[in-house]
Formats: C-alpha cells, sequence, structure tokens
C-alpha cells in the first residue's frame, strides 16, 4: 500500500504506525476518519499531519537515524530532507531502515497489548488495599491502581483493562503462560521466585514486612509466646516460610493451619478457631477494622521477613517490561516533583525535566511506543504515589516508613530512575534474542565483562595492565558465582559510553559492569535491560575553590569537561539551553583526558558521576584535593547498574542475584573474613543464602553456594566500597534499611 503527502511524493506505509493511538490523541482526525474524509489515521498524517507537526505515533529515534545513516544526514544538511522522520515515512521505512536502536519486536507481547486494545491483569478478590472486589462489581487497591496506569499510558484510558480472578499463588501460572498481561496481586518479589516462575518484576511498589496478629488479650507480646498457638497463613505466600524461620531463631514450635483466600483465614480467625494470623503487615492493618472487635487485637513488633511487592510479566517480553517499569516509575517521579492530579496542570510550563516527564518537550514516550505525555495522564487520572497510598491505606493505623520516598526526608526506599537520556550508539545492534547468554558462558569457562581502565576507583589500569575497581569486583564477583573462581573473567576494555550497550546488545560481552546511570530511553531504545541499582550517584559539577563559581550561570563563556555519550552529558547541554547559558561542552571518551585538563586550567569545570571525580581527585597529592568544590546542589540522580543483553531473563536473573548478594551480605552481617564462619550458622535465611539449605543457586543455573564464592572473593558492598575508595567519607544513608539506611536486597528464597 502506497499513499502521498501534500507534494505528491509517494511513501509506503509506515509499519510501526500506532493507528489506534494516533486517532486517540487527534480526536478531529478521528471524527474525520468516521465520516470518510480519510481513510486512515495514517492517511490523514501523510496528508496533512506531517505538515502540521503532528506526532506519527511511532517510534522513531531523529538522532539514531541520523547517527546510523550518514547518508540521510547529508541529504538533511544539504536541504534534501526537513528531517530524518521525513526521509524515513518517504523512504526508509519502504528501505527497511531502522528507525530506533531496538525496535517492538512483531508478535511481541507488547505488540500483542497494543492490536487487542486493552490490558488482561490479574486480580484478588479479597486483598484490602492490594487487589480486591468491590460490592459493585469494581476492582480496587493499590496492585489495581498501578494495572490502570498502565493501561492509561498505553490507550490513554485507565479502564482498558480485563480483569480476571486468581487464587493466591496462581498469578505466576496465569502470567507465565500467557493468560494474563500482568498480575496486579502484587506478590512478593524473591530471587527464587524471579529464577523459577517464568515471570519477570516490575519496581517495587509497597516495601512491606511480615507480622503477626494476635488479641490484645492474649497476653502475647512476642514470637516465643506463640508456642502452642495456631496460626492461620495464606496458601501461596511466603508466610509459612518466614514463621518456620523465626520459630527455629526462637527454638519453639508453631503449629500452622492453611487457607485458601483472605476472607476464609481471616473468618476463622474472627471465629476464635485461630490464635493468630501472620501475613504481610499492610494485610493486617486493613483487616482490622473488618473484625467484629477491632479494638481488641495487635500487631506484634516483630518483623518477621521483608516483603518487597511488585506487579510481574512474563520473563523475556522487555518492551512490555518497559511500559510496566516506566509507568510504573511515573507517579513516583510526580510525587518528587510536587505534582498530583489536582495540580498537575499547573506544570506544564515548568522546568525542563518536568516538561520532559510530562510530554510537552521531547519524545520520552515515543521510545516506549507509547505517547509522549503517558505520564501526564496516568498522573491526571491516577495521581502520583502519595494519592495512591493513600487511596489504599490508613497512614495513621499505617505510616509510610519505608515507602517514604528515598532521599527526601524521612527518607524511605521507593525510588525512580530518570525519566530521561540518550539513544546514542556507533554502530548497528543486532537482534539476537534467540540466544541463552547463560548456557554460552557457561559452555564458554569464563565470563566478558565490561569495564573502563581510566577511572580510578570504579575500573582503572596500573602500569602493568592490572585492574582494580568497584566495577571490576563485581565482575569477579560473577565469575565467582559462576565457576567458582573469581579470575575466570575476561575484561574487555570500553573506551567510550556507547559501548556499555551496544557491547552488550551485539554479544561482544556478556555484562557491560562500566557502571551505566539506569534512564527510560536507554532503557526502552538500546537494546538492553539494567540489572538492580548498586550505587545510587548523582551528577556533579566541581570547580577550582579559588575561581568561587559555585553555579552554572557563574560558567557562562567558560567551558566545561564532561565524558561523551553519556547521561552527564545530555544532562549538562540541557540544563545550559534551558537556562540560556552559553558556556562551551568539552566532551571526550577518555575520563583522564578530561580530568587532566581541568586540573591544567584548561577547562573552568568538570561534571559527572561524584564518584568518578571524587576518586579522582584522590590520585591528587593530599594538600591539591581541597582546592576543588562542587556545587551546593547536583544536576540529577545517576543510579548505576550492570547492563546485559534484552530478553535474557535467565541471565539478568544471575547478574541480579550477584548484585543482590552484596547487599544482602552486608545486612546479614557477612564479610569476606567471617563468611566461611558463617556456614556454621543455624538461622535458616544465612544458610539458604550461603546455600547450605536450599536451592535458590541451583534455580539460577549456578552452584548453591554461589553467594558464599562471591562474598568470599569481593566483600560486601561496603568492603567494596572501601576498598575502592579509601579516605571517601561514606553517606550516613549507606547503611542496611533495617539501620534507617536505605541499602536493600530482596529476599532471597
Amino acid at each position: 500500500m502506497t499513499t502521498k503527502i501534500s507534494n505528491s511524493l509517494e511513501i509506503m506505509a509506515l509499519p510501526n504506525f500506532n493507528e489506534n493511538t494516533y486517532l486517540q490523541q487527534n480526536a478531529d482526525v478521528a471524527r474525520a476518519v468516521a465520516n470518510g474524509s480519510f481513510t486512515s489515521g495514517l492517511h490523514h498524517w501523510t496528508t496533512f499531519g506531517f505538515k502540521e507537526g503532528r506526532t506519527p505515533q511511532i517510534a522513531f529515534s531523529e538522532n539514531f537515524y541520523r547517527d546510523y545513516y550518514p547518508d540521510v544526514a547529508n541529504a538533511i544538511t544539504n536541504g534534501g530532507f526537513s528531517s530524518g522522520l521525513e526521509h524515513y515515512a518517504r523512504f526508509g521505512a519502504a528501505e527497511g531502515r531502522a528507525s530506533v536502536a531496538s525496535d517492538t519486536r512483531p508478535g511481541s507481547q507488547l505488540q500483542e497489548i497494543i492490536d487487542r486494545g486493552f490490558v488482561r491483569v490479574a486480580v484478588n478478590e479479597d486483598a484490602i488495599g492490594f487487589s480486591q472486589r468491590e460490592a459493585d462489581g469494581s476492582f480496587s487497591g493499590m496492585g489495581v491502581d498501578f494495572s490502570r496506569a498502565i493501561a492509561t499510558a498505553l490507550f490513554g484510558d485507565p479502564e482498558a483493562v480485563q480483569y480476571v480472578v486468581v487464587a493466591p499463588g496462581q498469578e505466576f501460572t496465569r502470567v507465565a503462560n500467557g493468560a494474563v498481561d500482568i498480575a496486579a496481586t502484587l506478590p512478593t518479589h524473591s530471587l527464587l521466585r524471579d529464577a523459577t516462575l517464568g515471570v519477570d518484576y516490575s519496581p517495587t511498589v509497597f516495601f512491606d514486612t511480615q507480622g503477626v496478629m494476635v488479641r490484645g488479650n492474649s497476653g502475647i507480646n512476642s514470637i516465643e509466646q506463640l508456642q502452642g498457638i495456631t496460626i492461620g497463613v495464606l496458601e501461596g505466600t511466603r508466610s509459612r516460610q518466614n514463621l518456620q524461620d523465626a520459630a527455629s531463631r526462637a527454638g519453639i514450635t508453631l503449629n500452622f493451619q492453611i487457607y485458601p483466600s483472605q476472607d476464609a483465614l481471616f473468618a476463622a480467625y474472627d471465629a476464635g478457631r485461630l490464635g493468630a494470623v501472620s501475613i504481610n503487615r499492610g494485610v493486617l492493618s486493613n483487616r482490622i477494622p473488618t473484625l467484629s472487635n477491632p479494638g481488641n487485637h495487635v500487631i506484634l513488633e516483630e518483623n518477621l521477613g521483608k516483603e518487597p511487592l511488585g506487579l510481574i510479566v512474563p520473563e523475556n517480553e522487555s518492551e512490555w517490561a518497559d511500559v510496566v517499569r516506566w509507568a510504573v516509575n511515573a507517579p513516583i517521579q510526580a510525587e518528587f516533583f510536587g505534582i498530583n492530579s489536582q495540580n498537575v496542570n499547573e506544570f506544564l510550563d515548568g522546568n525542563s525535566d518536568i516538561k520532559r516527564f510530562l510530554g510537552v518537550e521531547g519524545n520520552l514516550g515515543a521510545s516506549l511506543g507509547v505517547s509522549d505525555d503517558f505520564a501526564l495522564k496516568i498522573i491526571q487520572q491516577i495521581g502520583n504515589y502519595e494519592e495512591i497510598y493513600n487511596r489504599n491505606f490508613d497512614e495513621t493505623a499505617l505510616p509510610r516508613n519505608l515507602n517514604e520516598l528515598m532521599f527526601v526526608e524521612p527518607g524511605g526506599l521507593v525510588y525512580y530512575p530518570p525519566f530521561s537520556g540518550s539513544d546514542r550508539v556507533t554502530v548497528p545492534l543486532i537482534d539476537n534474542n534467540d540466544r541463552n547468554v547463560l548456557q554460552e558462558v557457561l559452555d564458554r569457562g569464563f565470563v566478558r565483562v565490561g569495564v573502563r581502565n581510566d577511572a580510578q576507583g570504579l575500573g582503572f589500569a596500573d602500569e602493568n595492565g592490572n585492574l582494580s575497581g568497584f566495577d571490576v569486583d563485581l565482575g569477579r564477583a560473577l565469575a565467582a558465582s559462576l565457576f567458582g573462581d573469581p579470575n575466570a573473567v575476561e575484561f574487555v576494555i570500553q573506551t567510550s559510553g556507547a559501548q556499555r550497550f551496544s557491547d552488550v546488545a551485539n554479544g561482544i560481552v556478556d555484562v557491560t559492569s562500566r557502571n551505566a546511570t539506569h534512564n527510560l530511553r536507554r532503557d526502552a531504545l538500546l537494546g538492553v535491560d539494567f540489572a538492580p541499582i548498586n550505587t545510587y550517584d548523582a551528577q556533579f559539577v566541581f570547580t577550582p575553590t579559588a575561581s568561587r563559581i559555585t553555579s552554572l550561570e557563574q560558567l557562562a563563556g567558560g567551558r566545561i569537561g564532561v565524558s561523551a555519550g553519556t547521561t552527564s552529558e545530555t544532562r549538562l547541554r540541557e540544563k545550559l539551553s534551558a537556562a540560556g547559558i552559553n558556556a562551551e561542552v568539552v566532551a571526550l571518551d577518555n575520563f583522564q583526558t578530561i580530568f587532566q585538563q581541568y586540573i591544567n586550567g584548561e577547562l573552568d569545570a568538570i561534571t559527572g558521576d561524584g564518584s568518578l571525580i571524587v576518586s579522582s581527585l584522590l590520585t591528587l597529592p593530599p594538600e591539591q584535593r581541597d582546592q576543588h568544590q562542587p556545587f551546593p546542589e547536583v544536576l540529577g540522580e545517576e543510579p548505576l547498574a550492570m547492563v546485559v543483553d534484552e530478553n535474557q531473563s535467565q541471565w539478568k536473573n544471575v547478574v541480579s542475584g550477584v548484585t543482590y548478594a552484596v547487599y544482602e551480605a552486608l545486612e546479614l552481617g557477612l564479610t569476606s573474613e567471617n563468611v566461611a564462619e558463617a556456614l556454621n550458622s543455624s538461622d535458616p535465611v544465612v544458610r539458604r543464602f550461603l546455600g547450605v539449605e536450599g536451592n535458590v543457586g541451583e534455580s539460577l543455573g549456578l552452584g548453591n553456594d554461589f553467594a558464599l564464592n562471591a562474598i568470599s572473593a569481593i566483600g560486601n558492598v561496603i568492603e567494596m566500597t572501601n576498598r575502592n575508595f579509601p579516605g571517601i567519607s561514606l553517606d550516613p544513608s549507606s547503611v542496611p534499611y533495617t539501620e534507617g539506611g536505605f541499602l536493600f536486597s530482596i529476599p532471597f528464597a
């Protein structure tokens, strides 16, 4: 099929044109198609919409298209085309040219959902506050709200959802076999579940802990007093395991009664057939008001286990998981900006970060295959995270605590990666989804890890070529976990920021440990997925103290050094442009060169990840280190993570497991020096973590002692930090969440 635009040049039908979304975004066009003025939304766009500047609702990256096709860039420069999009619409699509670095695959889950026009969501009927059926037949709860946010992102309609009721524990099978697209039941995210049940998890939307509820007049105020009491637990949850762990530590025996639904569980308790109930605290808090004597029930203080709750999606469906991830992140980011459903329209003329987030500027939505204003629609129709929380929970009875925003007083664990990024790559990305990276690594007998060699503390080569640094340690931990040998690794030096992604996507390395900022555009367009965040960094600007320069405005006319192809470069250029500051950005691949130019006085300032700059300052003589100062305000957050190929869930689970291991070890008090001794621990959580009990390692395709090997080789995350950044004071919050910090690992079993 061909059609014509107004200057009579014929174009082929765009293969990834989203007809439904274009009509939803342009009501006048939808009416014109309905009355026969146009045969389709595509017909309108090619006739008038292109000239009018209407977004064609296709996945298209102008930067990528020009970089990838120099002939197109030259033609634009010479006036042959107004943009890469014009070339793609007229010729590129018909020629089979790629429109983005990583496109939505035909036949993918995301494409199936878009074609269907609604999202199929697994729900429970009786999980008050999380997933429940109301008297009128509708569904409510935090999980339901987030599923409605996802439908809003895709279709602009929170009601574009088909609910499928499942029993507790059944959601995993339903999601894995494709009966539903997502589960809003919010099951606990554990490494064992991630590895064995055929699903991947969204970001955690609720950080819960397991509690025990007893009657206030029972005289019971501790776990030790539950000896001989019959305790009710819910089928398909981790509650019984956590109780057994607590009983083992307390040296008591517990009696269990398992129930198939929350309604049945709490009915039995209310009728006096149970002496206690144990389940997540969020559930207990919401159930107390429904009991016959609400004032006669207490929740014991002890936390029996951490329960990070999230939505689940099928594994190896990275495009769909990307949409879910960023739709979930949107309400969290909105709360950080101070945006809610009541004031969101007041922010449409906000700063560049807010405009990009709301879709007023940029094309973040198109990167995901949705409308650019998807976050705006979510906030308008669903609200921010605080609104979602307060709609479903009584904050007086259940304070947010761990569910406060990270780095915002009073501080919690709820976090979002940046809604930003660059999609620039320097080589074509290969579609190699059919391979099995984990099996390739195991067959090869060593792991290939991408690192840098020019940054002290992160990845640095000495005069003999020996590598050291935090990123290098992570590579050695992977090797130790895979093969029991931290030296079973081949380090590949990545000399540019873009290489971090193309090397992984194209199979040159198995994982990039040259840590990269996890942001939306990279997630959506560069053919990669991100492991869990291992460093919560930020972008700083440093200047000589003697210059007394403490703001970007004072750098007008100056020169600022930054690593090329990084989030730091993109954000710096955006900040300067938005403020109308005329400063020269000097972007180079080698950070040592940038730093040396700064020290030589050739640059007025330097910007990048704080850990990168501070580690470089440590190479100076002690008396010179204090001659440089950071700006009082950071330019943005930089959550750093290892990078893996997309649609490789099994391999991602391995990399994630190793990342979590260095955090879990810290929480359990394990170090490289005492971990061997801990093999004799009687604590079942420690024993499962080290592989003495259970089969977490085998579920990943590794030995059950993988975490033991990793910690023996490199230690926990604080050991890694102290070894690689000596003399740098740690953030006071860099302690486990149990001590009031932000360091957290999902449970292993």
